[in-house]
């Protein structure tokens, strides 16, 4: 195992406290340069040219969130396999590996087809 050099860290510590200070920088930016006059339109829930009807806040059943998630988790993964498949290149233990994640997500997709995750009731 390589020994860690006092520089390597210092550099970490040094990039860990650029990333902070630059975000310090603009948020304190955002605040000392963004207008603020609130007016009764503005302070409105939409600002859409529309007078709001009922109350802004609707309960939204979880059916949305549990399909976002998959969609998200599905989207994602299909990238990272492309992305993996143009790295292979002929090695058994990489497309093994490929093979195995692809297996897993679609015992997943089965899972959710099974349990009836993905069909829409109203």
């Amino acid at each position: 195992m390589a020994a860690v050099s006092a520089q390597g860290v210092l550099f970490v510590i040094g990039a860990a406290i650029a990333a902070l200070a630059f975000v310090g920088l603009v948020f304190g930016a955002n605040a000392l340069l963004s207008p603020r006059k609130p007016t009764a339109e503005k302070l409105e829930p939409y600002e859409c040219g529309m007078e709001p009807q009922g109350d802004p806040h609707v309960n939204v059943p979880l059916r949305y969130a549990a399909i976002a998630v998959l969609f998200v988790i599905f989207d994602a993964e299909s990238v990272l396999l492309f992305a993996v498949a143009t790295r292979i290149h002929g090695s058994l233990i990489g497309a093994a590996s490929v093979l195995a994640f692809a297996a897993f997500l679609g015992l997943g997709l089965l899972y959710a087809w099974k349990t009836g995750a993905l069909k829409w009731r109203w």
